[in-house]
């Protein structure tokens, strides 16, 4: 494959910050799907997402579980899922993550609320039959789908040309937009279709914005790349 400036699966990992796996859980008829970034503080903060996966359906919770916590160990980021439909799914990843799993991993809940909520509240889990508690932000989906299209709009966000890139490429093409009466927006996918590596790369992006890097992960430092990786 050749060098891409463009792609951020050539960019120098460690120059990147806040990694982050968003997650969206499948459920019903839909995928789980994982998507995978970080932010490059040199190229004015760019977004940069070099993992893009949709999991087969019906894939297992065990499963989709393990995958998630083996791109966070490998990349040193925080997982982001989507548990609006499936709160036990916290425990399996706080059972694989192990001591002190707040630091690693935060629980979202996808809302039809205008704006995010101003912060996180403790989310009970089970750690060994130790109950522990990992944030929980309740998030507007609104807020989450606009974030990225102002990312996009701004060339502060670039997508990897990795996995199913195209899959989400063709979702955000397809995102349908509805003003109610009330005035307020709502985002989906259309009918038949689905939006879970939209929702993944939402999350993904609220995370590299608003949570960090996660604690105690340690990076070498290394020499500032060429101002060529970052246009």
């Amino acid at each position: 494959m050749s060098y891409d400036p463009n792609d951020p699966v050539n960019w120098n990992r460690s120059a990147g910050r806040g990694f982050t796996i968003g997650l969206d859980l499948g459920f019903a008829s839909d995928h789980s799907a994982i998507v995978v970034g970080g932010a490059w503080p040199r190229a004015q903060s760019t977004i940069g997402v070099f993992e893009v996966v949709q999991l087969p359906l019906g894939t297992p919770m065990n499963e989709v579980a393990d995958f998630a916590v083996e791109l966070a160990r490998r990349h040193s980021a925080r997982i982001v899922a989507d548990l609006s439909n499936n709160s036990a799914f916290a425990s399996l990843l706080a059972a694989r993550l192990g001591r002190n799993p707040a630091n690693y991993m935060v629980a979202a809940v996808i809302t039809g609320a205008g704006t995010h909520a101003n912060g996180p509240t403790p989310m009970p889990v089970s750690l060994g039959g130790v109950r522990t508690a990992v944030p929980r932000w309740t998030l507007s989906k609104s807020e989450l789908v606009e974030s990225v299209s102002a990312e996009i709009d701004n060339g502060t966000l670039r997508l990897g040309k990795v996995g199913d890139w195209e899959k989400l490429r063709d979702e955000l093409a397809s995102m349908q937009r509805e003003v109610r009466q009330s005035g307020s927006v709502s985002y989906s996918a259309p009918v038949g279709k689905h939006d879970d590596l939209a929702v993944a790369l939402a999350l993904c992006v609220f995370g590299c914005r608003r949570l960090g890097t996660a604690p105690g992960v340690h990076r070498r430092r290394a020499p500032p790349p060429s101002v060529a990786a970052w246009t």
